[in-house]
């Protein structure tokens, strides 16, 4: 697998941490459990669906008859929804091994840690997709029952899967995507500000405030697009990730470039060989999996002001598009 895995583009091999903790595991059957996510997760259901069939692990779709239970990975500790359905895991399945892949790995946004440290529920491991993730990790202490280590975003398997080959021959170049976030993860910073009117005002006029704020941040990113891009297609601007999985793989497929501070379009244009630019979200997710995973095999530029801006630093003159596309 190792050598597969080198020559096409896939990070794992069975030096991974990750990889050798679910070979551990070879003979027992895994459930992957849902969770809640968006289009951008479905790429790591997919790598995760691929990397277990390379590694020779048998699935079922009955949770019943499990050994194990596997949350893929993506970013589940900034999200409560998604840490309510570890919760309802191990209520409902006691008796099941759990195991959290390759995730985001953030304090402070929800009970995960505090959910970990009180469960008698059988957790075995939670791995973390990016340097940053892994180091909160350690700080975390968690129970030596706990094995941690640090991997790479499971959607990367898919680097010259099936899939995306067929993806890239179908590739086209009808538009400038400009897939920006409307949530916290985007606007993290200007959301902290916010947050010291909440004890001044009422619910009904921070609620707006945030609103406005969001809808500022969101414009700023898309007139970046207009400034940097020397592209002559129409702009075409939609969350992608929060389309169905077609539609998201359609609109990267169909990019002349991209720009976007989701992760998974970041890496899903990479994969397609796209010409793509990241934009920041507050506390690093794109900039940390692009310089641990993907650094190196794609075309992929970093904005200025992002956190790692030396890795470019580059004043484009503006070229905006000449039309703008909304889905």
């Amino acid at each position: 697998m190792a050598d597969k895995d080198k020559s096409n583009g896939s990070p794992f091999d069975q030096a991974d941490s990750y990889v050798r903790f679910l070979l551990s595991r070879k003979n027992r059957i895994f459930y992957l459990k849902p969770w809640n996510g968006n289009s951008g997760d479905m790429l790591i259901w997919l790598g995760t669906e691929r990397l277990l069939k390379d590694l020779g692990i048998a699935r079922t779709m009955d949770p019943r008859t499990a050994d194990v239970i596997l949350i893929p990975g993506g970013n589940q500790t900034m999200w409560q929804a998604n840490i309510d359905v570890w919760k309802e895991t191990w209520t409902r399945w006691p008796d099941k091994e759990f195991i959290v892949g390759p995730t985001t790995v953030q304090l402070g946004f929800t009970t995960w840690r505090q959910d970990i440290e009180a469960t008698t529920a059988n957790v075995s491991g939670i791995f973390a997709r990016d340097p940053d993730s892994y180091r909160t990790l350690l700080r975390c202490r968690l129970s030596d029952r706990i094995e941690t280590g640090l991997s790479h975003d499971p959607a990367l398997h898919l680097w010259d899967s099936d899939l995306i080959r067929a993806h890239r021959r179908a590739a086209t170049e009808e538009f400038v995507l400009a897939a920006f976030r409307f949530d916290h993860e985007g606007a993290m910073n200007w959301m902290a500000r916010a947050s010291r009117w909440d004890k001044l005002l009422p619910p009904v006029v921070t609620r707006r405030i945030r609103g406005r704020g969001a809808r500022n941040h969101h414009q700023e990113r898309i007139n970046m697009v207009t400034r940097y891009t020397r592209r002559t297609e129409p702009l075409r601007i939609c969350d992608a990730s929060q389309e169905i999985f077609e539609c998201f793989l359609e609109n990267i497929r169909s990019a002349s470039e991209v720009h976007t501070d989701r992760l998974h379009c970041m890496l899903l244009a990479a994969m397609l060989d796209k010409p793509t630019f990241a934009y920041p979200t507050a506390y690093g997710k794109l900039e940390a999996v692009y310089e641990h995973s993907v650094k190196g095999k794609a075309n992929v530029e970093f904005v200025e002001g992002t956190r790692f801006s030396s890795i470019v630093d580059v004043k484009r003159p503006s070229a905006a598009p000449r039309q703008v596309l909304q889905p």
